[in-house]
């Protein structure tokens, strides 16, 4: 439970980031610099928001507290298989898995509305979706309590030690 609230957290963090992220897209429009193609737009979601957020992620968790801000609360840090603080190259690997349907989902997004009756792309959505509730499952209901990212990047989430 407490790893589902630290994502409560850290999702509130990105939701002021992608405020300001919005923000940004609205001043580049202002100014005259638009992204007027679905690809355009996607890139400027994730310069903006997917590539900043994982990155911060991996620079958190690899540093030495080995955690964001939401697993700092709930007293959790994230850890390589042994136990040890996560190597940098680790560390972004494991950003970079947890953050992918966000940025597939996203880029699906700006797809369907530019051509919603694009098939490929509606199942882009569904696959990142599933992708998140297989990953949530494993956390809730999995005896590891191991998200699929952390399975596939090799790490877990463990209690801080004291």
């Amino acid at each position: 439970m407490r790893r589902i609230v630290a994502l409560g957290i850290d999702l509130s963090i990105i939701a002021v980031w992608a405020a300001v992220a919005g923000l940004v897209a609205l001043v580049l429009g202002w100014i005259g610099l638009r992204f007027e193609t679905a690809a355009g737009r996607d890139a400027l979601a994730f310069v903006t928001l997917v590539l900043p957020v994982a990155l911060t992620f991996a620079y958190q968790e690899a540093g030495p507290r080995q955690a964001t801000l939401g697993k700092r609360r709930m007293g959790l840090v994230a850890v390589d298989g042994n136990g040890s603080r996560l190597a940098p190259g680790r560390s972004l690997a494991r950003s970079a898995l947890k953050l992918l349907p966000w940025q597939l989902g996203h880029s699906a997004v700006f797809r369907l509305v530019a051509d919603a009756d694009s098939v490929a792309w509606l199942i882009v959505s569904l696959v990142a979706q599933a992708i998140v509730l297989v990953s949530l499952s494993m956390v809730v209901l999995g005896a590891q309590g191991r998200a699929l990212h952390d399975v596939v990047a090799g790490t877990r989430v463990a209690v801080r030690k004291s």
